[in-house]
């Protein structure tokens, strides 16, 4: 008899990765998604896969590429292995990804939208297209020759590039040509307000133009990834902002990790084997497509159509704003009440009104703050400078190693530091991933501080896509911890005994160890026990293993992990009390919550760390708790609310694959949060409404 393999203990984290990506493409599949936001979901996961090829491909192809075979600890394959089975997925991925390309283009042209080829145009398009060129396009362009005389040069990452076959009409001689495409130039050319084109079909059409004196044989538009997977060696001896100047240079040397290929539509493509080989990448790099690269341009695409069709598009959400959250009243609101807000659907101004009237109230002596990712026109960096500005003690932790928007924060660094904040970056060699303000007043000899932690940014940008949480509050023990929590980071003290929050490093996996077992324990005596967590990770060896030997004895287990989940559920004798569950849809879930049930009642946390080695042992984080605080109950809701959703969640089962329910004809959490803030928001103009009525009727 065949004995059934085994299910794997551990799911490699890249390999999970790649799973979720398929789960935001399949969002394009979900016809419940307006037509437009079905395209955005193909180019959100084109968008996606850029990053995972800039910094987590490079790493296992590194390892790949060395003599001996590199075992990974996790999972007990070789690095080979497993940079092929990642190679098979994402090959399956972008196959779904171009099926559904091709079906939404004949279902916008049935609507009489078209993307067309240069061979498609009209005699006046033609025309029309002509004139662009030679006035706009044809300025920027500057070919360059690939031959023994030509150093081969360092291409622009993500740029589209032609690749350009020659024949010299005199001489018939061959030669190769690289046509670098300005990104400054707009990648969706309109034709009128329903006919598009793509740059490049423009540049191809035209090259006998460029290329006087040849004969184009061949032509195809490709674009290059580089790694940026380049480790940021600290010397705390040396100023932190210069060295990381240093190393946004250095990384710009990154060696290729992707070539992506496209086809013209007038031309024939050519083999890119020789360009596969200058670039230094094996066949197994290779993306090639009968189809435009790049798919982010859907984003533009989607951007102009909508214009003049919103139907297609989400309705716009109408987020809450409490009149309580008001800069004029929110410092009052928390000196009575705990206030908890889960963005969108509660306005993120209710976390720009707290620092607002911070700002505004002669009383407030300090604000200080952590800072990862800012919107590009930060709000929130304007009010930090404005309380500055007015005397007021501001001090902002900024981490300056957020991947990606490290120059941004430089350039934050420098703004803030002209206005008279005090910056600081916390400790060497670890981010700060916390995300927390604090507000201190003197009103009239007495100290009064004020607390905000979150889940999120402070990003008012990404805060209309995100999901995350914020909880204010005044009281003492909270605000306590805060203020520790600060001093702690920025000045030379020991480790905080703190009240009620938990940080890591260590800490916070500590935490949930300790959870764990006692839930355990308490199972075990009375049978009641309960563990529920959302995050958008869970790669932590320790505690996986916790949560299996929490499941050998029987307690119920919801993990909501958005992306990488290498934890196995729903084997026997292993994990068969887990469920795991991934929430894709029109917002991001990008929430931290963690409750753990037993027959004393449920401890809930909100958290800025999801539960991944980096963020236990790696990164300074905070945890804290939402018990005996009027907030309780509605953490308790969205927990209930989360945990139902059957509509828009995916399931991961034993064999490593996400299905949606079937029939999915459950609620959807998301639908669910957006009626909610809708009746709140009309609950509130009705009363307002009433008590003007009121008034109008009070006698004069």
């Amino acid at each position: 008899m065949v004995q059934k393999q085994q299910p794997p203990r551990f799911v490699h984290r890249d390999i999970s990765w790649i799973l979720f990506n398929r789960r935001v493409i399949l969002e394009a599949y979900d016809d419940s998604n307006p037509l437009l936001e079905q395209l955005r979901f193909l180019g959100i996961a084109a968008n996606n896969l850029d990053e995972f090829f800039m910094v987590r491909v490079p790493r296992m192809q590194s390892l790949a590429r060395l003599p001996e075979k590199q075992i990974d600890k996790l999972t007990g394959c070789t690095q080979e292995a497993l940079l092929e089975e990642l190679t098979v997925k994402n090959r399956e991925n972008l196959e779904l990804q171009y099926q559904r390309l091709a079906e939404l283009e004949k279902r916008l042209a049935k609507k009489h939208y078209y993307l067309k080829s240069f061979a498609q145009l009209t005699v006046r398009e033609a025309a029309q297209m002509g004139r662009l060129f030679k006035e706009t396009i044809f300025p920027t362009l500057a070919p360059m020759g690939v031959d023994a005389y030509h150093a081969f040069p360092r291409l622009l990452e993500k740029a589209l590039h032609l690749w350009v076959g020659l024949k010299e009409l005199e001489t018939g001689e061959t030669r190769e040509a690289i046509l670098p495409i300005s990104n400054r130039l707009p990648r969706v050319i309109q034709l009128s307000p329903r006919r598009f084109i793509l740059i490049e079909e423009v540049i191809a059409h035209f090259l006998p133009q460029i290329f006087v004196g040849n004969q184009v044989t061949s032509a195809f538009v490709f674009r290059i990834t580089y790694d940026h997977d380049l480790a940021f060696e600290e010397d705390d001896q040396e100023d932190l902002s210069q060295q990381m100047s240093e190393y946004l240079e250095e990384r710009k040397k990154g060696l290729p990790a992707r070539l992506e290929v496209g086809s013209l539509s007038t031309i024939d493509a050519g083999d890119p084997t020789h360009l596969l080989r200058e670039l230094g990448l094996c066949q197994r790099d290779l993306y090639q497509k009968a189809a435009p690269i790049d798919l982010t341009f859907l984003f533009d695409l989607v951007a102009t159509i909508g214009e003049k069709n919103p139907a297609w598009l989400y309705p716009p959400a109408k987020p809450l704003y409490d009149p309580r959250w008001q800069p004029t009243r929110i410092l009052k609101t928390l000196d009575h009440e705990d206030l908890l807000l889960q963005h969108p659907y509660d306005s993120f101004r209710g976390v720009l009104s707290l620092l607002e009237a911070a700002v505004k109230d002669p009383d407030t002596i300090a604000i200080k703050q952590t800072l990862y990712r800012m919107a590009k026109d930060s709000q929130v960096i304007k009010l930090l400078k404005k309380a500055a500005k007015k005397g007021i003690q501001v001090t902002v932790l900024v981490e300056i190693k957020a991947r990606f928007d490290e120059a941004s924060n430089l350039h934050w660094v420098e703004e803030l530091e002209a206005a008279g904040c005090f910056v600081s970056y916390g400790f060497p060699n670890m981010k700060t991933h916390s995300k927390a303000l604090l507000i201190v007043q003197n009103k009239g000899g007495d100290i009064k501080r004020y607390a905000q932690f979150g889940t999120g940014n402070y990003n008012e940008s990404n805060s209309q896509q995100y999901t995350d949480i914020s909880f204010f509050t005044a009281r003492e023990e909270y605000v306590s911890d805060l203020t520790d929590f600060f001093n702690y980071l920025t000045g030379y003290r020991n480790h905080p005994q703190y009240q009620k929050i938990v940080t890591s490093p260590e800490d916070i996996r500590q935490l949930v160890v300790t959870k764990i077992q006692q839930v355990v324990a308490d199972y075990q005596s009375t049978g009641v026990g309960k563990i529920f967590a959302k995050m958008n990770a869970l790669t932590d060896p320790l505690l996986i293993e916790k949560l299996y030997e929490a499941s050998q004895v029987g307690v119920p287990i919801h993990l909501q992990v958005r992306g990488a989940c290498c934890l196995v559920p729903q084997v026997p004798g292993l994990s068969e009390t887990i469920q795991v569950s991934s929430i894709v849809g029109r917002f991001l879930e990008h929430a931290r919550i963690y409750a753990f049930t037993t027959s004393a009642g449920t401890e809930n946390w909100i958290s800025s760390a999801d539960w991944m080695t980096r963020n236990m042992v790696g990164r300074v984080e905070i945890a804290t708790p939402i018990n005996q605080t009027s907030c309780e109950n509605l953490l308790t809701h969205l927990i209930q609310v989360y945990e139902s959703d059957q509509r828009k969640a995916y399931f991961l089962h034993e064999d490593g694959e996400y299905r949606r329910l079937t029939p999915n004809n459950g609620i959807s959490a998301q639908a669910i949060f957006l009626t909610e803030a809708l009746r709140k928001t009309t609950n509130i103009v009705a009363r307002q409404q009433l008590l003007v009525d009121q008034l109008r009727r009070l006698p004069k």
